[in-house]
Formats: structure tokens, C-alpha cells, sequence
């Protein structure tokens, strides 16, 4: 399963750097986002307290959403463009936490990749079913 998602045969590259740049804006608006929350003197007490898990929820639903849209617009292998994808949104998280010592944002790094993976899974069609004749 891990050798399929990381080989690149059958990757559509124009819908893999859609992808790379879906995921990196709209991480970038949730960070802005939260440093506005953070920066307001009327919300600053509520983002101290909950910023983190709000973070946290918000990147995983966006990642998730970029995810789904990835995948529904790749014709095959939607959950390997989805997971390829993902890494707009993982290595600028994965650079600053490393960079800044932060365990958070290398969390978030990974809640980013779990979100893009669930929005591939969904993504995914049905399988269409017919119920055998009795």
C-alpha cells in the first residue's frame, strides 16, 4: 500500500501541482487566520485557550476538503494524488516546526496529511452494486 501511494506512475502532474497549491493556500489562510485571532485584544484570550485544538480542527477539515477536491478531479488514483498533495500543506509545517523546535506544528503536519487522505478516500466512488437475482 505504501509503495503504491509513494511511486509516481499514473500521477497527472497538472492536477498534482493544483493539489500542492491548494493545500499550501489554504494553510497559509489559516495560519493568517490564527495569527489575526491571536493578534485582536478581543479575541486573544479565547485563541490562548483553545487556538491550538481550533488549529488543529481547522487545518484537518481544510486539508480534507483540498483532499476530496484532488481526488474527485483526478480520473484515476485519487487517493495517491490526494496523498501527494498533501505535501503543500506538510512541508511548510514540517520546515517551521523543525526550524523552531515546535512539536505542535509538526503535529499539525501530520493532521494535514490525515485530512488530505480521508478527502481522497471520500472521493472515491462507490462501487455499484447489484443484488443477485433470488
Amino acid at each position: 500500500m505504501l509503495r503504491h501511494l509513494f511511486s509516481f506512475d499514473g500521477i497527472n502532474w497538472w492536477t498534482l501541482l493544483g493539489g500542492l497549491g491548494l493545500n499550501f493556500v489554504l494553510t497559509l489562510f489559516a495560519a493568517l487566520g490564527g495569527a489575526y485571532l491571536s493578534a485582536n485584544p478581543a479575541t486573544a484570550e479565547f485563541y490562548g485557550q483553545f487556538g491550538a485544538a481550533l488549529m488543529i480542527v481547522v487545518i484537518f477539515v481544510l486539508c480534507g476538503l483540498a483532499g476530496f477536491v484532488v481526488g474527485k478531479i483526478a480520473d484515476e488514483n485519487r487517493v495517491k494524488h490526494a496523498f501527494l498533495a498533501s505535501l503543500g500543506a506538510a512541508v511548510p509545517f514540517l520546515f517551521t516546526g523543525i526550524l523552531s523546535f515546535n512539536p505542535l506544528l509538526v503535529m499539525m503536519a501530520a493532521v494535514a496529511v490525515a485530512g488530505n487522505l480521508n478527502g481522497g478516500m471520500l472521493s472515491v466512488p462507490k462501487p455499484k452494486y447489484t443484488r443477485p437475482d433470488r
